[in-house]
């Protein structure tokens, strides 16, 4: 990794405290729909996949797992990584990216639950937009 952040691991998930009941492939998809909104910004980096992405060919989550289920800053842009380290792996312990993503899905039983639907992606990617504008107005 070259010495870069880490924001998150599918394995920290899926392997931790998670819902017996779901296949492991739930824990990609709250990172996945992170995935989505940066490749939906042009703010990850080049070549990885922003254009399956993009066209639908891949959801976030798909194509978070044939990454290996790792998200590193080195497959973010400058801005996309900024954005990042504030909103969804903050310095102070975890950004608040899943406390808006678990409170945009509250009548599931856990984050885990939400299904890996382009709709659900839509929902997501709304709430982001407007913590990235206010992200952006307190620069």
């Amino acid at each position: 990794m070259g010495g870069g952040i880490c924001y998150d691991k599918a394995k920290w998930h899926y392997d931790g405290d998670f819902p017996p009941e779901l296949p492991p492939s739930q824990g990609f998809v709250h990172t996945g729909m992170f995935i989505s909104w940066l490749a939906g910004r042009n703010l990850l980096a080049d070549g990885l996949a922003a254009e399956a992405i993009r066209t639908r060919q891949q959801t976030g989550a798909q194509v978070f797992e044939a990454w290996g289920g790792v998200l590193t800053s080195e497959m973010l842009t400058a801005e996309g990584n900024a954005f990042a380290r504030h909103y969804y792996a903050s310095e102070t312990g975890g950004g608040e990216y899943l406390n808006d993503y678990f409170n945009l899905f509250d009548d599931l039983p856990s984050f885990y639950h939400v299904p890996d639907t382009w709709d659900n992606a839509a929902r997501v990617a709304g709430l982001i937009d407007e913590r990235y504008a206010e992200w952006q107005a307190g620069r």
